[in-house]
């Protein structure tokens, strides 16, 4: 994976919205069965022993225990009993949003993982159940979050998979444009100029931008800035002021203000609590 697509994925994670609608640990119904449907949510399955069948797009599995399926929303798909012992399995179904696309539209990734019995999903979906079941005034957050730490280590452990885990192909107009973006972050950027790479009108360009990225074009172009703001306090004694010269943001006082907004730290503080030693021409 290059330095591009890993920026791309960051983007999605960092804006990712999710929602758990149903959850669950149990034995499977005898009739469980329904064929040639396409979920307007994502499933995960975690198989803990007996046998069953499973259809995602054109390609059937013999789920075993150990592995976590991710059946995506959207994809049509089947399941079924089979003559043998029926499945046990954790299950939940939950929207993973990115603007308006669904995160595994965005990503490509295996649709199953070799995790084990007593692994780390087995631990988060159990954690995912006990928020569930919670009655204190934040169990809504506390389940989104449990449902964050189950996707991001379906994602995590992806990557380490044969298959991997890279971004699907973005369209040829918003990629210029990401492209363009790396490239010249540390110009005078205008949405104008953006627009114009992307052949669209300014007012459609953010819309469109926006939709499938989850944020829009100045505030992507200014995340790539912040970004590098932080690899230069950390990585260089450059003053600030020269730093603001190299990401394209010459005020020092806006600088700051942008800088503190992102991180809750001011560039100084910043620098001072990721490089303790004051840089030689530090004032």
């Amino acid at each position: 994976m290059d330095n591009a697509q890993q920026q791309l994925i960051w983007l999605y994670l960092d804006n990712l919205q999710v929602q758990v609608t149903e959850m669950g640990h149990k034995q499977v119904w005898p009739d469980w069965r329904d064929l040639d449907y396409t979920p307007d949510y994502n499933k995960f399955y975690l198989i803990c022993d007996g046998e069953g069948w499973l259809k995602i797009g054109d390609k059937e599995y013999a789920p075993k225990p150990g592995q976590l399926f991710l059946m995506p929303q959207g994809v049509k798909q089947s399941y079924s009993y089979t003559d043998g012992p029926r499945f046990t399995k954790y299950w939940c179904h939950f929207t993973a949003k990115v603007g308006e696309n669904n995160l595994f539209n965005l990503l490509k990734v295996p649709v199953f993982l070799e995790s084990g019995l007593e692994g780390e999903p087995k631990r988060l979906f159990r954690e995912l159940l006990s928020c569930q079941s919670g009655t204190s005034l934040t169990a809504p957050l506390l389940v989104k979050a449990a449902m964050m730490k189950l996707i991001a280590y379906y994602v995590e452990h992806a990557a380490t998979d044969v298959a991997g885990v890279e971004p699907a192909a973005v369209s040829k107009p918003l990629q210029a444009v990401i492209e363009y973006i790396h490239l010249n972050y540390y110009r005078n950027l205008t949405i104008d100029e953006l627009a114009e790479r992307a052949h669209l009108h300014p007012n459609y360009f953010i819309r469109v931008f926006k939709r499938h990225f989850g944020t829009s074009p100045i505030q992507y172009v200014n995340r790539k800035r912040i970004e590098e703001v932080k690899w230069l306090l950390t990585s260089t004694n450059l003053l600030l002021a020269e730093i603001g010269a190299n990401v394209g943001i010459p005020d020092i006082s806006y600088l700051s203000k942008l800088f503190k907004s992102s991180t809750g730290l001011s560039p100084i503080a910043y620098r001072l609590a990721h490089h303790p030693a004051p840089p030689l021409n530090h004032r």
